[in-house]
């Protein structure tokens, strides 16, 4: 039975590899490969918006915007449940987890039938990890991409206020700073798509809230909020750029202040694992050993040897 999961599993991987093929052939017709090689921007003008299912919008924010990274990523676990129940298979065939419980069942004590439960589990929950190993790395590279844009914020819109204040238009300071700024980080990116929206002829309210909901990060909604709110009440972008890189700061002044709070709390757990087991090893160590010696020789006193 487990030989036709397999089966069906790799028939599965198979029929998605040649679906990415198709789909690949089908965009690249639609973008032309100017669009696809020289900028990683220009590369995501070409490629659907975020009005798709659940996997592809996450896939979207977390930086995998081709048109195939859902199939790449089911397709990936797949491939990964394959290769981690092929190792189990192959664990179990060669007997080392009977081994391993026989070894355990052979600790003096009934010390390792704690252990047998573990030990049988063990091969399973490599699977369930080397299963979740795209969602973790969509994770962390989802977390990596909130964390550069709240790095990059703050500057952004101190530079937008600066220029603002100095009389320039926002659509012509943001044309000014995203000029100077690296096009692989997420928030030039981001706004670059924004640009495309507009010079679309999208109106800029729809536009700012498409822009919001890809980056879809609480410091970054908060602001594009502002910005939609003063286009439709016909505010001054000058002053709310103003109020926006004050609060900015704020925020940013007091999430430091509070991962600075947090590092006694989260230096408990090495402090425990590092410090005190060589802390009992030192101290405890050696009244250790004398008990011991002590239980031997009052062993070998009862027994008359």
């Amino acid at each position: 039975m487990l030989y036709v999961i397999m089966f069906l599993v790799l028939i599965g991987v198979v029929w998605l590899l040649l679906a990415m093929h198709r789909r690949e052939l089908v965009w690249r017709r639609l973008v032309s490969e100017a669009e696809l090689e020289p900028d990683p921007a220009s590369a995501l003008a070409g490629q659907a918006e975020v009005s798709r299912g659940v996997l592809a919008n996450w896939l979207f924010r977390a930086g995998y915007r081709r048109p195939i990274a859902p199939l790449l990523f089911v397709a990936a676990t797949l491939i990964g449940i394959l290769v981690a129940v092929g190792f189990v298979m192959a664990v179990r065939q060669r007997g080392l987890i009977d081994l391993a419980v026989n070894l355990l069942y052979g600790i003096p004590g009934g010390v390792g039938n704690v252990m047998v439960p573990f030990a049988l589990a063990l091969p399973w929950f490599l699977v369930v990890v080397i299963a979740l190993l795209p969602t973790l790395v969509v994770r962390a590279t989802r977390r990596q991409r909130v964390g550069a844009i709240q790095q990059d914020l703050p500057l952004m819109l101190d530079l937008l206020n600066t220029l603002a204040q100095a009389g320039i238009g926002f659509d012509a300071a943001l044309e000014r700073i995203l000029a100077v700024q690296p096009p692989n980080r997420p928030l030039v990116q981001d706004f670059r798509l924004f640009q495309r929206d507009t010079m679309a002829g999208r109106p800029r309210v729809d536009a700012l809230r498409r822009l919001m909901t890809r980056v879809s990060v609480p410091m970054f909604s908060a602001f594009i909020s502002a910005l939609i709110q003063a286009e439709q009440s016909g505010a001054g972008m000058a002053a709310t750029l103003r109020i926006q890189a004050i609060e900015i700061r704020s925020r940013r002044r007091e999430r430091a202040t509070a991962a600075a709070m947090a590092v006694p709390t989260k230096l408990v757990a090495p402090m425990v694992i590092g410090f005190l087991p060589g802390i009992f090893i030192v101290l405890l160590g050696p009244m250790i050993n004398e008990a011991f010696g002590m239980m031997g020789q009052m062993m070998r006193g009862v027994s008359g040897q």
